[in-house]
């Protein structure tokens, strides 16, 4: 039974780090397309699709139980923002390095904490707001805005470079809190397999960015529509099959511990592949933001207080 229960385990952990690696990459492929990222979205959601599609057909998961409109609606729903979400996301990669901009995009956890404890009304614990303002510090180091590009900023006179980082970085963020609109509203349809849910989002994708495809401007080497590809099968369709079914082998505090393999692959593959310098400044940044991220999945409280 034991041993049963520490193969399954161990599946699932090779499943989940194999995700979260595959995660790492995504930046690469977005950026080596040469496509406009309503492109990149469309066609990912299009191969995805297929994908996914034809493995929930071939694994029974269209059952009509599953196509109650009030379902419907939540999954519906959870694919625009979640769609949205990859459109800001990738749009940012225009303005900012990938790697900084999924390391920005990995605070969603900060945002479905914060979010959880407003929609509910509860008081903001003393450790939730520190944590938050660590890791905004951290956002502020990996952007390095230093204090008169701030203040240019705020009077209209910032420079080029800190305006696009800065935009980069609001992108990234609006991303995360799309993201965590998404993670709310799925977890309302918790009853229906996730890879049936990802199939009707990706779907809802094809329709949301139809109108916004440039189909004058459609890759124009073989390797580029490798890299769609595989964005769309394998960074989508395999990747989302084999992470959710991690999901339900692993205990939530190990798979919070394995999530961060994803933003600290992208920043090797960044370094790498395009010889992105990370600063020491912007290193201190990821580790605040981490480690604020890190806190929060893992519940630790700060004791400010004695008893006397």
């Amino acid at each position: 039974m034991n041993r049963s229960s520490n193969t399954i385990g161990s599946i699932g952990s090779i499943e989940l780090i194999l995700a979260m690696m595959l995660s790492g990459t995504i930046g690469y492929f977005v950026i080596s397309s040469g496509q406009a990222f309503w492109n990149v979205v469309f066609f990912r959601c299009v191969i995805g699709g297929l994908v996914l599609g034809g493995y929930a057909y071939y694994a029974g998961l269209i059952r009509r139980e599953y196509f109650q409109r009030s379902v419907l609606l939540m999954i519906v729903l959870g694919g625009i923002t979640l769609v949205g979400n990859w459109v800001f996301l990738f749009a940012s990669f225009n303005y900012i390095p990938f790697s900084i901009a999924t390391v920005a995009y990995h605070m969603q956890p900060l945002f479905l904490v914060l979010t959880g404890a407003l929609i509910t009304k509860e008081k903001l614990s003393g450790s939730l707001l520190f944590w938050l303002a660590l890791a905004f510090v951290g956002l502020f180091l990996i952007v390095e805005l230093d204090l008169n590009e701030i203040s240019a900023l705020f009077s209209g006179k910032a420079s080029n470079d800190g305006s696009y980082a800065l935009f980069g970085l609001s992108l990234a963020l609006g991303a995360a809190l799309l993201y965590t609109v998404t993670t709310l509203v799925t977890k309302k349809v918790s009853q229906v397999p996730s890879t049936f849910v990802a199939l009707v989002q990706v779907i809802v994708g094809v329709f949301m960015l139809l109108p916004f495809a440039d189909f004058d401007n459609l890759p124009t080497q073989s390797s580029q529509w490798f890299d769609l590809l595989i964005l769309g099968a394998v960074l989508t369709g395999f990747m989302y099959i084999i992470m959710y079914d991690s999901f339900q082998k692993l205990p939530t505090s190990l798979i919070a511990l394995l999530s961060f393999i994803y933003p600290i692959t992208a920043l090797f593959v960044d370094h790498f592949a395009f010889s992105t310098h990370i600063s020491l400044t912007q290193i201190l940044g990821v580790i605040l933001i981490l480690l604020a991220v890190s806190a929060v999945k893992f519940n630790w409280t700060l004791s400010l207080t004695q008893k006397r």
